[in-house]
Order: structure tokens, then C-alpha cells, then sequence
């Protein structure tokens, strides 16, 4: 059924890696009760994507690395096989 699976590609979308981090930025802003606006969440998504990169490049933290070329990539797939038509 559409309906069923709008719904399904709705959720996936927000489980992403990518919305999960802008989410986690936004709740751990709100639970120390300083709530943040769009743009300065955006900016701090930003900021923790590169912390990422910069950890990655000068302590040799291959979570950045895992993300980008296993996690992100793998995900993609499920996407795909998900709503293979």
C-alpha cells in the first residue's frame, strides 16, 4: 500500500546517520534547557562534523572514516533494497 510505505520512507529518512546527529543536537540543547534555533543547530551539525574530520586527521580516530566509507554506504543499500521496485 502507498500510504504504508510513505510512511516507511518517512521514518528511514529520519534514522538516517545524518538526521540522528541534527536530532541528538537539538534534544541534548533542550535538555540543558538552551534551546537552540534552526540556523545555530545547523551550525553546531557543522561544528560536529568537523570535530570529526579534524579527530580524524590529528589523533588517528577512525570513527570519521568507519561513517563515511562502511556505515553511510551500508545504509544507502538498505535504502535501496528496501524500495527496489
Amino acid at each position: 500500500p502507498l500510504a504504508r510505505r510513505v510512511l516507511l520512507s518517512a521514518l528511514l529518512v529520519l534514522a538516517t546517520p545524518a538526521v540522528t546527529l541534527l536530532l541528538g543536537i537539538f534534544l541534548q540543547r533542550e535538555l540543558v534547557e538552551a534551546p537552540v534555533a534552526a540556523a545555530e543547530g545547523w551550525q553546531l551539525f557543522l561544528a560536529a562534523v568537523a570535530e570529526g574530520l579534524l579527530q580524524h586527521h590529528l589523533y588517528g580516530s577512525l570513527l570519521f572514516p568507519f561513517l563515511a566509507l562502511c556505515a553511510y554506504p551500508c545504509w544507502l543499500l538498505l535504502w535501496n533494497v528496501l524500495f527496489w521496485k
